[in-house]
């Protein structure tokens, strides 16, 4: 009895921290995806985002996302499970402009399903870099259907909240995707709004208004943060949006089993 619940965990604790979704058999994948090209982060301007600054917003954005495919590309080497893994240099604008086609589908909650992608902007990309699919992940201002809880955690709030979402793909050269991170899984990049519980609190009301955060604010949560011996450290926002990532298109102990 003792045997089973030990291989029962053991493979809870494999399979079960993986993240995304695979739209083709996890071994299929393994033996065409050998080579992995990552493309630049990309900002999706044309998103349905209701924020007062808008187009700063953006900005602020597209200048921190610059240059971390890098850093992605370092975590999915660690994990060895590609003959090679590249960042590709491209224009992240011009690359949004012509592989993403037509925004993206949402579920209920308002949550982008994932993206359709240029079949010709990827094979020639794909070409050019000589990879074998591409890893395209996207930032997206949605509204969010959640229920949020005040700081004491006695209130809570029902309703659309402006967000940064981030969705991603592995995308082959023929424009099929084999693995999606999107719907549900998509990941809460930046939180633009919060309820304003101690105000309707103070003023003896049960309408809660929302309020949205600064430029600087968010400024400072995308900030990389300088560690005590000197070396620059990512904000929690990429380590767990690279982390979901990586869990979820790298090869677990068991994979040649499935």
């Amino acid at each position: 009895m003792k045997k089973i619940l030990f291989c029962s965990f053991l493979v809870v604790f494999l399979f079960g921290c993986s993240s995304g979704t695979f739209q083709v058999p996890r071994q299929e994948y393994q033996t065409r995806v050998q080579v992995l090209g990552v493309l630049p982060l990309l900002v999706d301007y044309d998103s349905a985002l209701r924020y007062p600054q808008k187009e700063a917003l953006l900005d602020i954005l597209s200048r921190s996302v610059s240059g971390k495919n890098d850093l992605l590309v370092e975590q999915l080497k660690k994990k060895k499970g590609y003959f090679d893994v590249r960042a590709l240099t491209a224009n992240p604008e011009m690359t949004a402009l012509s592989l993403l086609e037509s925004g993206s589908p949402h579920d209920d909650a308002g949550r982008p399903l994932g993206y359709a992608f240029n079949v010709a902007t990827v094979s020639e990309l794909a070409r050019q870099n000589v990879v074998d699919a591409l890893l395209v992940v996207v930032f997206s201002g949605e509204q969010v259907e959640e229920t949020r809880r005040s700081r004491t955690k006695l209130e809570t709030l029902k309703t659309n909240y402006s967000d940064v979402l981030a969705t991603a793909a592995v995308v082959d050269r023929n424009g099929q995707v084999l693995w999606r991170l999107a719907g549900a899984d998509s990941f809460q990049a930046l939180v633009l709004q919060y309820a304003d519980f101690d105000e309707a609190y103070f003023n003896r009301t049960d309408m809660v208004q929302l309020k949205n955060i600064g430029l600087a604010g968010i400024e400072r949560a995308l900030e990389e943060v300088p560690d005590k011996d000197g070396t620059v450290e990512l904000p929690e926002m990429y380590k767990d949006l690279f982390a979901e990532i990586v869990s979820g298109i790298s090869p677990g102990l068991l994979d040649s089993l499935r």
